[in-house]
């Protein structure tokens, strides 16, 4: 049995070694991990397209995994927030609703979708959860309570080429299409987000980035 252990030691040891590897990449393409973990929240807004349907998404992150998400495409508009332990939300006039089941799973996980990934990956300390490599280049970050969410990096750069989750059975793909540099640390610039269903596909265009920002508690919370 001794052999087998060492053996199962070994794999362990060198799965750890190729997610540190990937990860280090990755906190280096995006600017360092000191500049990053200077970061406590971040605001962002940007235009979505969904088939010629021009809207806009005002969007309130922080390191810890809060969130508000505030968007409007034509007659269609949604709030959504979650700090940290529940969530809720509100589309149109309609009275906000208190996320439960695949949806607070759900958002668990967007709390760290698209730049935001990076306060899950790069820093284990904070971590609730899991963070493990698939292939050679695919990093799976794994909330708790959450649901997974693929990062492949680009080979040349390091930085996410493309992130996935499923969503029912729907694979949500998001393609990293252009970046920019903010105040030395990178993010994305434009990205695709592919539903499976092409009538709700949207092409996302970042305009303004804000690295932190003031924002109080009362912002998670529909209504207040």
């Amino acid at each position: 049995m001794r052999p087998a252990l060492f053996l199962i030691a070994g794999l362990a040891g060198a799965a750890t070694l190729a997610t540190d590897s990937l990860v280090d990449s990755w906190a280096a393409a995006v600017g360092g991990r000191d500049k990053i973990a200077a970061i406590t929240s971040m605001y962002r807004e940007a235009t979505i397209d969904v088939r010629g349907l021009v809207g806009s998404i005002k969007a309130w992150h922080t390191a810890d995994g809060r969130y508000r998400k505030e968007e409007q495409v034509a007659t269609f508009s949604s709030v959504e927030t979650f700090d940290g332990a529940h969530g809720a939300i509100q589309q149109g006039a309609a009275p906000p609703r208190a996320m439960a089941g695949a949806d607070l799973a759900r958002a668990r996980s967007t709390a760290f979708a698209n730049s935001n990934a990076v306060f899950f990956a790069l820093f284990p300390e904070r971590r609730h959860g899991t963070v493990a490599v698939d292939g050679g280049d695919t990093i799976v970050l794994r909330p708790e309570g959450g649901i997974d969410w693929r990062v492949t990096l680009d080979p040349r750069t390091s930085l996410p080429r493309t992130m996935t989750h499923q969503e029912g059975e729907r694979t949500i793909t998001v393609t990293f299409v252009a970046y920019e540099t903010v105040q030395g640390i990178t993010f994305e610039k434009e990205i695709h987000r592919a539903t499976g269903d092409p009538s709700f596909d949207s092409v996302i265009r970042f305009t303004k980035t804000v690295i932190n920002p003031p924002i109080d508690d009362s912002l998670f919370a529909i209504g207040q």
